[in-house]
């Protein structure tokens, strides 16, 4: 801790108030885009690992230094948090234009996949059928027809006799899934409707196609457009996140060691005097480490700090002697 540059009582106590504000944003920004990065990383198989000036958060924790040329440690106090909090907010800003982007794109991706990928029911044929699955002249037409799984034997026993002068013989099976079988079906064009109308009774769904090679191109363009974007936003994401993360995570450890600045003025006096430590305690070790340093530093101290913890946890954090 360098020696920072105290002001008056009353900014101290003004700018302990606004620093637990100032903390929880900046952690809150932190925290995202950690998760980002660890949800990016599942999908790109990449590493999780986050860096701050090149080396891990927890070595640049427990290795900190202050960062004289970005913050003079004789700047008054409130400046350093303000310009501290602005970079933040502006990686905020930028996260989250940057999120909705990706997030849209990859929802229009999304919604291409339901559609190829739904039940023969709803799903677009355009990859299914081929033009030379149908035919279509003055007088006939083929029509495509999903019918469910277990009713296949009762369509080709009595597709024939759904409306007059359907091709016998004429139904051919093009795919199936777990829910249905696309169906063809040739007949004349005069007795399309009463064969809808008599194959909806039988729970048969006639799907409203109409092969178009220029649109079927088109949408497989569109979809191959969007996955590359998605896949080119994505990288962003990612390489951003890695650079940003440094920047908010040391803000955070900053702002961090000026609260501790200010509490240690606010509680001990002048001059400043006490000794700033990081400890880390193994799994499940947490309270008998707090037991051993209330015993170690606690004697003495108590008339520095609330007689009752429990007025500290109004700001919803525990202090101790």
């Amino acid at each position: 801790m360098p020696e920072l540059r105290v002001g008056t009582l009353d900014s101290l106590l003004a700018l302990s108030d606004d620093l637990v504000k100032v903390n929880a944003l900046v952690e809150a920004t932190a925290t995202k885009i950690q998760r980002q990065v660890i949800d990016l990383a599942a999908i790109e198989g990449a590493t999780e690992e986050l860096t701050v000036d090149g080396i891990s958060a927890e070595r640049f924790l427990t290795a900190f230094t202050w960062d004289e040329a970005k913050h003079p440690a004789r700047r008054p106090l409130r400046e350093t948090v303000e310009k501290l909090q602005e970079s933040v907010a502006k990686v905020d800003d930028e996260f989250k234009i940057r999120t909705s982007e990706y997030v849209t794109v990859k929802g229009q991706l999304n919604a291409f996949s339901r559609k190829d990928n739904g039940s023969l029911a709803t799903r677009d044929l355009g990859g299914l059928v081929r033009d030379s699955d149908l035919v279509d002249t003055e007088n006939l037409t083929t029509l495509c027809v999903a019918v469910p799984k277990f009713s296949q034997k009762d369509w080709l026993e009595s597709y024939e006799t759904l409306a007059q002068f359907v091709v016998p013989r004429s139904s051919t099976k093009l795919k199936e899934d777990g829910d249905y079988a696309l169906y063809t079906v040739t007949l004349f064009r005069r007795v399309v409707d009463a064969f809808k109308s008599a194959a909806r009774e039988k729970s048969f769904q006639v799907r409203d196609f109409t092969y178009d090679a220029e649109a079927i191109q088109a949408k497989t363009s569109e979809r191959n457009d969007l996955k590359t974007e998605v896949e080119e936003r994505r990288a962003a994401m990612y390489e951003w996140c890695q650079t940003c993360y440094g920047e908010v995570f040391s803000a955070w450890v900053h702002i961090c060691a000026i609260r501790l600045f200010v509490e240690s003025i606010l509680r001990y006096g002048l001059p400043p005097s006490f000794l700033a430590g990081v400890m880390k305690p193994h799994a499940k070790c947490e309270k008998k480490l707090r037991a051993v340093v209330t015993n170690t530093f606690g004697r003495g101290a108590s008339s520095h700090w609330n007689a009752d913890p429990e007025e500290d946890k109004v700001l919803g954090e525990d202090t101790h002697p």
